[in-house]
């Protein structure tokens, strides 16, 4: 294996952590940008350090060393990733908090993104395909709240030219 594959693992490991323990916030974002650039930076000098003692022709060492680099990316990860409630998820499994059906559902739904521009309502839950466009009176609004600013456009505009 070289450093693609470790890379490769790496965001797998990351990526199946924030599917399973959904309960982060920006700062999980973060912190996942962040182990992403230092294990990058430790999987590129592992290689390099490989590389350069002649380690990479062995394929017995090449595979105990991906094993290792990926149970230390995944125990930092389970370590220290941030969650809303405070408990790091290794104690989470240490006290028998698996994730569930429900957990995992949550977790991919936070790494999906909604591209139906046309059609959101960002208040509901549910699915935004084929619903009514509630207006009420927001047209009308729109256009009070755009004379409101031509009308001061004007005044700053004829304010400007008096003191000239």
């Amino acid at each position: 294996m070289n450093g693609w594959h470790r890379v490769g693992i790496l965001i797998v490991c990351c990526v199946l952590v924030m599917i399973l323990f959904p309960n982060y916030d920006l700062s999980g974002w973060t912190f996942i940008g962040m182990m992403l650039l230092m294990w990058t930076g430790a999987i590129m000098l592992l290689s390099l350090i490989a590389n350069m003692f002649g380690f990479s022709r062995s394929d017995r060492f090449n595979k105990l060393l991906t094993l290792v680099l990926m149970a230390m990316i995944l125990f930092t990860l389970l370590w220290y990733f941030p969650q809303t409630d405070k408990v790091s998820p290794i104690n989470k499994l240490k006290y028998g908090e698996y994730p569930t059906k429900a957990t995992i559902k949550k977790g991919l739904k936070k790494l999906t993104f909604n591209f139906d521009f046309k059609r959101r309502n960002v208040r509901r839950d549910i699915n935004y395909v084929n619903q009514d466009i509630p207006y009420t009176g927001a047209i009308q609004r729109a256009k009070e709240t755009a004379a409101r600013m031509r009308e001061r456009a004007d005044e700053a505009i004829s304010y400007g030219a008096e003191e000239e």
